[in-house]
Parts: structure tokens; C-alpha cells; sequence
């Protein structure tokens, strides 16, 4: 088959004129979508920085970067003042916690919350967490106890400015959790 230099030039014009028909907005369907965008991103924004929903995407990010051992963002999401039932500071946590979970070659966190409840300030999620992976023995360990737990964590946060997503971490606790003086988990 032979094309022939008229119907080639041809081709391009009839593209461009398809092309232009298709592209380009009249200005009524421009200002309407330029005025729904900024109210359907307000309304999106409203839906995700209420609070419970930020304390579950919070809790649920942290377990993330724990399973990834993304050290630095751990620590960005504790507070400052975190502090637990054990006397462990937001240091002691961030430290120990690399320490145990480098003993994984294969980490997975799998987490469901239970419930979540919001008070003024402050949120606590119920988490039922379940641990898989191979390592060291340190590891197996770990992996057992924390799978054999009945009772879920408990995550508490706090808002720390005005801002609707700036919670940190400021409790962790589990009931059937005992961790003695010079024992780490």
C-alpha cells in the first residue's frame, strides 16, 4: 500500500481539529469546575482531619513504619513526654524497639482496631496487633509472645497543636505485657 503525500497531509489536520473540539473547555464548564475543585478538596479535607479518623490513620501509619523499621518516622510520630507503665521515655522506646525488631529478616504487623474513642485532646485506639516474620531466636520469641497476648493495645495520642492532623503518641499500654527491669521485648 502506498500513501500518498496528499492524504499524509490530510491526517494531521483532521487529528488537530478532533483534538481541539475535545480539549478545550467553554468557559461555563471552566468556571464550574473551577468552583466545585476547592469544594470538593474542602469537603475531602474536612472528612479526613476529623479526629477519630486521624488517630486510626495515625496508629495504622505508625505499625507501618515499624514493620518497614523506618526509625526516624517512629520517632516523629511519639511525643515528646511519652512515657508508659514501665517507665520507658520516648528515647528508651525508639532505641529498644530498633533493637528488637533488627533481630527480623521478614517483619509483618498485621492490626485491627477495635475501638476508638476521642476526648477533647487526646485519642486512644484498641488494637489487637499480630507479629510474623523469621530471624533470630530473639525474634521467635517475640513473635510468640506478642501473638499469644488476648488483650488488645492500647494506643493513646494527643493532639499537639491546633492543627487537625498533628497527634503523637503519647502511651502505649497492654495489660498482659510484663516487661521487669533489664528484660526488653
Amino acid at each position: 500500500m502506498r500513501i500518498l503525500p496528499r492524504e499524509s497531509r490530510r491526517i494531521p489536520a483532521t487529528f488537530a481539529r478532533y483534538f481541539n473540539s475535545f480539549s478545550f473547555m467553554d468557559r461555563k464548564q471552566w468556571y464550574i469546575f473551577v468552583s466545585v475543585a476547592p469544594l470538593a478538596l474542602a469537603l475531602y479535607s474536612v472528612w479526613l482531619w476529623q479526629p477519630e479518623r486521624q488517630v486510626r490513620l495515625h496508629t495504622a501509619h505508625l505499625l507501618k513504619a515499624v514493620e518497614g523499621r523506618r526509625w526516624n518516622k517512629v520517632d516523629a510520630f511519639v511525643a515528646d513526654n511519652y512515657s508508659d507503665r514501665w517507665g520507658h521515655d520516648k528515647g528508651f522506646v525508639v532505641r529498644e524497639s530498633n533493637e528488637v525488631f533488627r533481630q527480623f529478616l521478614f517483619l509483618t504487623i498485621e492490626s485491627q482496631t477495635l475501638s476508638c474513642s476521642i476526648s477533647s485532646s487526646t485519642g486512644m485506639t484498641r488494637d489487637r496487633v499480630k507479629i510474623s516474620g523469621s530471624g533470630s531466636p530473639v525474634a521467635q520469641v517475640v513473635t510468640e509472645r506478642v501473638n499469644r497476648l488476648e488483650q488488645p493495645f492500647v494506643f493513646t495520642w494527643a493532639r499537639m497543636t491546633w492543627k487537625p492532623w498533628d497527634w503523637r503518641l503519647t502511651r502505649i499500654d497492654q495489660p498482659e505485657l510484663e516487661i521487669g527491669p533489664g528484660l526488653e521485648l
